[in-house]
């Protein structure tokens, strides 16, 4: 027999190796996407896309064969499949194509209110619950968007739209992984999040192709092993510890987003900007408290 407390110490120390590993995955994201936007500048969107999910399939079909063989290769879901491989590959080049023209911090800030239009999202799509508290919530993060973008105002930039936009599809995107998941193994699901990123981009980017020099190839390809890895340190980090423990974490990714900003690219947000990012992150830790006490209480 175990003595008293040992799980509760074990479930204390796997919280605490994953909340470090979540901090090594979002720093991992935040050097991808600095490196990103400054290969942005040299080479064609649909092409660090392209490349991107060339190393993301590779690895995707090998892990994913090797564990479920041919099984991984059928969906009950195929066409739900598709729509959320093609969500995510449009997002994607979004926040690339903003990268290019925004700053940092610009872009994370408003990031920043995705887990917000997810929950919106959730109610007429997966039909669920939302109450009065984080409806709040979700209308708090709408006043720091609106902060941040100033529509109306002189100082308004419409390129922070792609930004907006991409948070939209990307939680679309999170809802319909939820839902493929009553219907698919995972290991299809990252088979297929792969493979329709691949063909839609191979279909895309030779119109879009820029022969790169050694540099910009290496970079590239840094580009997709640096996202390869953020991703797996995710699925590790989701392993040791509760996701409400750690999607708070990813507001880091704003901090980090002012730090290479400013080091790389000379960028600092201005004060309309941190107003809202700090209503838009207020109002996001408040929403997955609410959701921990739910799921807490059911």
């Amino acid at each position: 027999m175990s003595s008293p407390g040992i799980g509760a110490r074990d479930d204390a120390e796997g919280t605490r190796l994953g909340v470090s590993v979540m901090l090594a995955t979002t720093t991992a994201f935040a050097v991808m996407d600095a490196l990103t936007k400054h290969v942005a500048t040299l080479y064609p969107a649909p092409q660090i896309l392209w490349i991107r999910y060339m190393i993301f399939s590779l690895y995707g079909l090998g892990v994913t064969l090797r564990r479920r063989g041919k099984r991984a290769l059928y969906s009950n879901a195929p066409w739900l499949q598709i729509a959320r491989g093609l969500l995510l590959t449009v997002e994607i080049l979004m926040f690339i194509v903003a990268f290019r023209h925004l700053p940092l911090a610009d872009i994370q800030a408003i990031a920043g209110a995705g887990p917000l239009v997810t929950t919106a999202l959730s109610v007429p799509i997966l039909k669920e619950t939302v109450g009065i508290r984080r409806w709040s919530a979700i209308g708090v993060g709408i006043v720091g968007l609106l902060i941040i973008i100033r529509p109306g105002f002189a100082h308004f930039n419409p390129l922070l739209l792609l930004p907006l936009a991409g948070i939209v599809l990307y939680a679309l995107y999170q809802v319909l992984t939820r839902v493929v998941a009553r219907h698919d193994h995972p290991d299809t699901t990252v088979l297929y999040t792969g493979l329709v990123g691949l063909v839609a981009m191979t279909l895309v980017g030779p119109f879009f192709w820029k022969t790169p020099d050694a540099t910009g190839l290496t970079l590239m390809l840094t580009i997709g092993v640096i996202g390869l890895t953020g991703h797996a340190l995710l699925i590790k980090a989701l392993a040791l510890a509760p996701a409400s423990v750690l999607q708070p974490l990813n507001y880091t990714m704003i901090v980090w987003a002012v730090i290479f900003g400013y080091i790389f690219y000379g960028d600092l947000p201005d004060i309309p900007t941190v107003v809202g990012a700090f209503i838009i992150v207020a109002g996001g830790l408040y929403t997955f408290h609410r959701e921990r006490v739910r799921a807490e209480t059911s």
